[in-house]
């Protein structure tokens, strides 16, 4: 855990732009056994959160760093998609959010945030925007399928961590 903890601190970096994301950089999130479904065993599409959406970086992180943020578990599961997933049909871009609080710190934390129609996925929009219409919310829907679609399990819940 300690190693996690010295991996996420900031160390002065500085926070990067959506332009330094790579297409095939990998996104890590984390989940537990009340974001699978009981009757077939896979991940609730409703449980993928979007907007704002937290992610660990892969360029910075490894999959049970997920497993140290506040509120996180031991045996956590972990998924992971990639950056070109987080811009499906440029509905959203990777935002580059270092955590940066007294008793915990990530550099490697990301938020996938909407983007306005016009906007580009090099923009960086604000936290908590929340485009309403039904279109919309059936573009949410449509685009919660594709990264369910699309994910890797990285490490299963109680699954031990790699080396």
């Amino acid at each position: 855990m300690s190693e996690a903890l010295s991996r996420l601190m900031i160390h002065g970096r500085q926070k990067l732009k959506p332009a330094d994301f790579l297409l095939d950089d990998k996104l890590y999130v984390a989940f537990d056994t009340d974001d699978i479904d009981p009757v077939n065993g896979d991940l609730i599409i409703e449980r993928i959160r979007f907007p704002d959406f937290s992610c660990n970086w892969s360029r910075f992180s490894i999959p049970s760093d997920v497993r140290v943020r506040p509120h996180g578990r031991p045996d956590d599961g972990c998924y992971s998609f990639a950056v070109e997933v987080a811009r499906y049909k440029k509905l959203a871009t990777t935002v580059h959010d270092p955590v940066c609080e007294p008793t915990y710190e990530n550099y490697a934390h990301v938020e996938i945030r909407e983007i306005l129609p016009d906007e580009s996925v090099y923009s960086e929009p604000p936290r908590d925007r929340k485009l309403s219409s039904k279109g919309r919310k059936k573009l949410r829907l449509e685009y919660r399928l594709n990264i369910l679609n699309r994910r890797t399990i990285e490490l299963q819940i109680g699954q031990a961590s790699a080396k």
